[in-house]
């Protein structure tokens, strides 16, 4: 996916699902002025991964050495060009090579140079991408290290009604024990957005955070889901699994949020 200026480059990978027409239904700005379908070739576009809009001016990938023109509309890859658009793409996301795009987190932030290719994830990054992945799979847009705010401190996934739009559950993983700061971000983020709250926690920790929520107001506290690691690892695979299933009998329901 290109955006032209002034951005200049690429923000994310889709596939295209369905080619279709609709003479009927105006969707350009063009049509809609004139209620009337002026260009009815349509598509239906599955995103795989794409980065956080605020980042689109630093981070969006450049093509410019492909000598490609964007005033002509589609236009068709080489091999080697396709070959080195995915090599940038994974890098500029810190993705080993054999990542799937179609699991994971739909927008995650571009990382640093240092640490760009990753080999294996850490406990909590995967922890992260398991549950970007659930929210994908109930077709949410889902984001890692969504920022709060100005500072540095970031929720560690939400799921989102729509990729512009407010958090609509926000999640942080501690498996370290690190419970206060967690439940200080999920409460500044239900406070500002009305975001639901939910705290994966593994080990004993579940007794040390009613602990630690009494301490909460309570109109806070009751929102608060707590889920333990390993519940959540099981839902993942489950949903997997149904997604499996329904794929092979054809009856899988793409994602609302796929784009025309």
């Amino acid at each position: 996916m290109y955006v032209a200026s002034p951005v200049g480059g690429i923000v994310g990978l889709g596939l295209i699902r369905e080619k279709y027409f609709d003479r009927d239904t105006p969707l350009w700005p063009e049509e809609v002025a004139t209620q009337r379908a002026i260009w009815p070739p349509r598509l239906r576009l599955e995103i795989l991964r794409i980065l956080p809009p605020r980042t689109w001016g630093t981070a969006a990938v450049s093509i410019r050495d492909f000598n490609l023109s964007t005033q002509k509309g589609f236009q068709r890859l080489t091999a080697e060009q396709h070959r080195i658009l995915l090599d940038r793409f994974y890098k500029k996301l810190g993705l080993p090579p054999s990542a799937p795009l179609d699991s994971g987190a739909t927008a995650s932030p571009a990382v640093s140079a240092e640490g760009r290719v990753e080999t294996s994830l850490s406990l909590h990054r995967d922890l992260q991408e398991v549950l970007a992945e659930m929210g994908r799979l109930q077709h949410y847009h889902s984001q890692v290290e969504f920022p709060l705010g100005e500072g540095s401190d970031a929720l560690d996934v939400v799921w989102q009604q729509e990729m512009s739009g407010v958090p609509t559950i926000a999640f942080e993983g501690e498996l370290s024990g690190s419970i206060d700061q967690a439940l200080a971000r999920l409460r500044i983020a239900h406070e500002r957005w009305a975001t639901r709250p939910c705290i994966v926690v593994g080990g004993d920790n579940p007794q040390k955070i009613q602990n630690t929520l009494a301490q909460h107001s309570h109109q806070f506290a009751r929102l608060v889901r707590v889920c333990a690691e390993e519940q959540v690892r099981k839902v993942h695979t489950l949903k997997r699994e149904l997604r499996s299933l329904e794929g092979s009998l054809g009856i899988y329901r793409r994602s609302r949020h796929e784009c025309r």
